[in-house]
């Protein structure tokens, strides 16, 4: 059963809808990769329902009907369901000339409380600096431009319509059934900026009523942005992919030190030569509970043979010292603290654990920053202690989305967020992670319950021991191997969301890692050309080279790779793999 579901995942069917000057994708209930004149223009749209505490439910779409009689409509029939609540709408496409609308006709079958419901927009995430104007419900036009650097609060607020100009075209977005504003997506490593409905400046969560309807459209539009442009203008054609890359001398970077978190499974590890650290995350407000984890972590450590990243997690001061009695120091190279409510390093939990360190004479490095998104990092930056010695934050693809191309999506953006933390840190080591596939915690839970204990099924994906992962995994090391960037840290050693999995059997993301790990510090070389979809991480061991490749795409790869001055080696890469191989 968990192979098909990650088979369905894997190799989810796209459906290409190509009329008239538009071309777009059909994945399950996404409209995706909106393409005018063979030009691209939008990420997405499509309809979400997210509940009380932000999780999202899920949807099925039920049936789908479509015509292309000169005006292409295509409906879409959709249940949502999800943590004991169930929502259904109807979502209907209508494409005539250069005029594309999507509608949502919601209803709630019985009573739930919810945060959203409604139709998103996602905007490319090579739109930032893009100029746009934004079109108030009153009608006044503002001019703007999507951020370059990643915002940490929403750049467009109070939107009912936006126009922008690429690729020859002006496009215009207009928006009924509520008020809509835009926030910056990057900061989940989302590949998108996002428009959404409901502004969040207005109080949620509210309750919707059996019977409740949603009624609201988005209508894409789209014209010459030079009158004097050719009609018939067509992109320039991509080049083909070098038939042969090529591995060069010059270092592009290091391999950064790799590290995993404690799992509470008790399977037993063994050594992993190199591996950085060992993240154990310690409640401070249970000496039971930190006790027993500590303790656990101590033991998982020493069969890896690594040090302890000990984070403190913390309701307020007076806990990080309960939980350093508890600590050998000895074992730790890395102590953070963090609230348990805001999830960063606040600023009397930094003073105590300075003082604390201090007293006990700890010697390894002090963390600040947070404990989850790199949102949260990004939004409180102004809390960060000065006298810090390193900056962490955490990585998770599907904050807002769980289909396999946004997870891929998000690995350039994760180098987005490195870039922009080291200068948040001004330069200070960056330490990443727990870098896991799914959320460890509901960080933006309005209830308090973000425990990860009572939202089990958020947080251990299926894909987690497929090959996948390890592609994805190379993905992430290649976008996170930058000047700064000292530390990763990689999902748990063992269990539902480990390396090692269930069993105790090595996943091939483990074998990487493990090869990677004892690589630390070594020269990762520069590649000449590339191929979408390939991920090459060359990196220098001993007097030779040993290349890591991965193939982020559904069907299988093959590619020639040389080194500058020596012998050429055809790859050959299965879908959603990764393999290594000497390269001399």
């Amino acid at each position: 059963m968990i192979l098909a579901e990650n088979e369905s995942r894997l190799l989810a069917p796209a459906q290409t809808i190509a009329t008239g000057l538009w071309r777009l994708q059909l994945r399950g209930d996404e409209l995706a990769d909106f393409e005018y004149r063979g030009h691209p223009v939008l990420r997405a749209i499509r309809p979400v329902v997210r509940d009380h505490d932000w999780r999202t439910l899920a949807p099925i779409v039920e049936s789908t009907t479509w015509n292309d009689d000169g005006r292409f409509t295509l409906r879409l029939v959709v249940a949502f369901a999800g943590f004991g609540v169930e929502y259904r709408a109807d979502l209907a496409v209508r494409i005539f000339g250069d005029d594309l609308t999507v509608t949502f006709d919601g209803v709630a079958p019985g009573d739930l409380r919810s945060n959203r419901i409604g139709l998103v927009v996602l905007h490319r995430p090579d739109d930032a600096g893009r100029n746009v104007t934004i079109t108030a419900p009153d009608q006044t036009r503002t001019s703007s431009a999507f951020p370059t650097d990643i915002s940490p609060h929403q750049p467009f607020i109070n939107i009912a319509a936006m126009g922008w100009e690429r690729d020859g075209t002006a496009f215009g977005l207009a928006f009924s059934g509520d008020i809509f504003e835009t926030e910056d997506q990057r900061n989940w490593t989302d590949a998108s900026f996002k428009t959404y409905s409901t502004p969040l400046s207005r109080p949620f969560p509210v309750t919707v009523h059996a019977g409740d309807r949603v009624h609201q459209s988005v209508r894409l539009t789209a014209a010459p942005a030079d009158m004097a442009a050719s009609a018939d203008q067509t992109p320039e054609a991509p080049e083909p992919p070098p038939e042969v890359l090529t591995v060069r001398g010059q270092a592009q970077g290091r391999v950064p030190a790799l590290g995993t978190s404690s799992s509470p499974s008790a399977i037993g590890l063994g050594e992993v030569r190199g591996l950085g650290a060992l993240i154990v995350e310690v409640p401070g407000d249970d000496t039971a509970s930190a006790t027993q984890i500590l303790g656990h972590a101590v033991q998982q450590a020493a069969e890896l043979g690594a040090a302890l990243d000990v984070r403190i997690i913390a309701t307020g001061p007076g806990e990080i010292r309960a939980v350093m009695d508890l600590l050998p120091l000895e074992n730790a190279n890395r102590i953070g603290a963090f609230s348990s409510r805001s999830h960063v390093t606040e600023p009397d939990l930094w003073e105590e654990l300075h003082s604390e360190a201090q007293r006990r004479g700890f010697t390894g490095a002090l963390l600040a920053g947070a404990r989850a998104h790199f949102a949260e990092l990004n939004r409180r930056r102004e809390v960060l202690p000065g006298n810090a010695d390193a900056i962490t934050y955490s990585i998770t693809p599907q904050m807002h989305a769980t289909e396999v191309p946004h997870i891929v999506e998000s690995l350039p953006i994760q180098r987005q967020t490195a870039l922009n933390a080291l200068r948040i840190g001004s330069g200070k080591p960056l330490h990443i992670g727990p870098v896991t596939l799914k959320p460890r915690f509901n960080a933006v839970s309005t209830d308090g319950a973000n425990d990860a204990g009572t939202i089990e099924e958020m947080i251990a994906d299926p894909l987690q021991a497929e090959d996948f992962t390890a592609a994805w995994l190379l993905g992430s090391i290649a976008a996170l191997t930058l000047p700064g960037v000292e530390s990763v840290s990689y999902f748990e050693a063992s269990g539902t969301r480990g390396l090692l999995t269930d069993a105790g059997t090595p996943t091939l993301a483990f074998h990487l890692l493990e090869k990677l790990a004892a690589l630390r510090g070594a020269d990762v070389l520069e590649v000449e050309g590339a191929v979408p979809g390939l991920v090459l991480y060359p990196a220098k061991s001993g007097s030779g080279v040993v290349l890591f490749a991965a193939n982020l795409t559904a069907k299988p790869l093959r590619a020639a790779v040389k080194l500058e001055h020596g012998y050429t080696r055809t790859l050959d890469i299965p879908a959603w793999s990764a393999i290594v191989r000497p390269l001399g």
